[in-house]
């Protein structure tokens, strides 16, 4: 089948161009002739054209031959209202990663966000509609669109095999990872607070706080505030803490900080799957984050959940988290048991799996079979 795939970026350290490499990936590598339409491309493996807007991709020759195309959906980009003009032989499959609600980001956001919620709308012409988690499928439902739809889960890339050990285990060090863009949606001031309260709680806490997050999506504000703590805190709290700002990171890095990391703190306001959850328990991180729209569900049991905007709650939760791991039952013998049952749950997300899902659906939507 020929297959055209639309969306405005696929750039490095976003989950959503992520999944757009995945998905092209795989239906390549399932003999389909594959290409990307999108506003940037950073992915060099990717067969992709660039385009300024619909007017350069309706002419296209592979476009217009198309047996289907496959539109991606988070936030607002006018390349999504082509979904209207896809030629009449083609069918239309939208893969929806859910909308931050405006009163988790920046005012500046705020119209980006209802013309995001109003773009959602376009779904109606989409013969399926496959959702990252049953939390984004409801949002689509509450919405009122009726499309035939179901979960696709995200595929997460973890580690091949269980954690043996972290290096916090010999010497003391407590090893804090956070991924995420710096935005008021993913709570960045509220572990700074919560991090700040337990070095002032607890004199003989030894944490060091690595944060790895797309600079070019962050709030320049919060990017500071990170900074500023990296430079002040070694001084405050006599050298017991480091706080180090991995921005652009590559994967390898990012893999390398969960595999030596103790705890992933993630106190998120809103996410609509959440990866980083999952690639943090396939490390062996024990995870802690804020009880609210996917993280439950995504954590699998595995999180210490907390009351979500409760700084107090935060940094205890955290706090607990530094007494498991400098204790002797943890080192000894708690930590295996955990990281290999949290690996365990990790690789129910293994992108086999989802590759086999993903492939099957292409099939069914093109067919004109896709169940509801």
């Amino acid at each position: 089948m020929k297959i055209s795939v639309v969306h405005g970026i696929c750039v490095r350290n976003d989950a959503i161009s992520n999944a757009i490499a995945d998905n092209v990936g795989w239906l390549a590598g399932a003999g389909h002739e594959v290409v990307l339409f999108a506003y940037a491309c950073e992915h060099a493996g990717v067969p992709h054209r660039l385009v300024r807007d619909v007017t350069d991709i309706l002419p296209d020759a592979h476009f217009q031959a198309s047996d289907i195309v496959i539109f991606h959906f988070g936030i607002f980009y006018p390349l999504f209202d082509l979904i209207m003009l896809v030629p009449e032989r083609a069918r239309r499959l939208v893969v929806f990663h859910n909308i931050t609600p405006k009163r988790f980001v920046g005012a500046a956001h705020h119209a980006t966000i209802d013309k995001s919620f109003a773009q959602m709308g376009n779904t109606m012409f989409a013969d399926y509609v496959a959702c990252d988690s049953a939390s984004n499928l409801a949002v689509l439902r509450a919405s009122g669109v009726t499309t035939p739809a179901g979960v696709l889960p995200l595929a997460v890339h973890g580690q091949a095999q269980p954690c043996a050990a972290k290096p916090g285990h010999a010497d003391g060090i407590v090893r804090l990872v956070f991924i995420g863009r710096l935005v008021q949606s993913k709570g960045v001031a509220d572990l700074l607070d919560a991090v700040a309260r337990c070095l002032q709680a607890d004199s003989g806490a030894r944490i060091a706080l690595d944060l790895v997050a797309n600079l070019g999506f962050s709030d320049p504000a919060l990017v500071a505030a990170v900074r500023a703590a990296a430079d002040a805190w070694p001084r405050r709290y006599g050298g017991r803490v480091s706080v180090r700002l991995h921005g652009d990171a590559p994967d390898q890095l990012k893999q390398r900080l969960l595999a030596e990391g103790d705890v992933f703190v993630l106190p998120t306001y809103h996410e609509g799957f959440c990866v980083p959850i999952v690639e943090a328990l396939s490390a062996g991180c024990r995870v802690v984050c804020y009880d609210n729209s996917n993280t439950p569900a995504i954590a699998g049991g595995f999180a210490r959940l907390v009351p979500t905007g409760d700084i107090a709650a935060l940094a205890q939760a955290v706090g607990a988290e530094l007494a498991l791991a400098g204790s002797a039952p943890w080192r000894d013998d708690g930590f295996a048991a955990f990281a290999a049952r949290a690996w365990r749950y990790a690789h129910t997300f293994a992108p086999a799996r989802t590759r086999h899902r993903l492939i099957a659906l292409v099939a069914d939507v093109a067919a004109g079979v896709a169940a509801h």
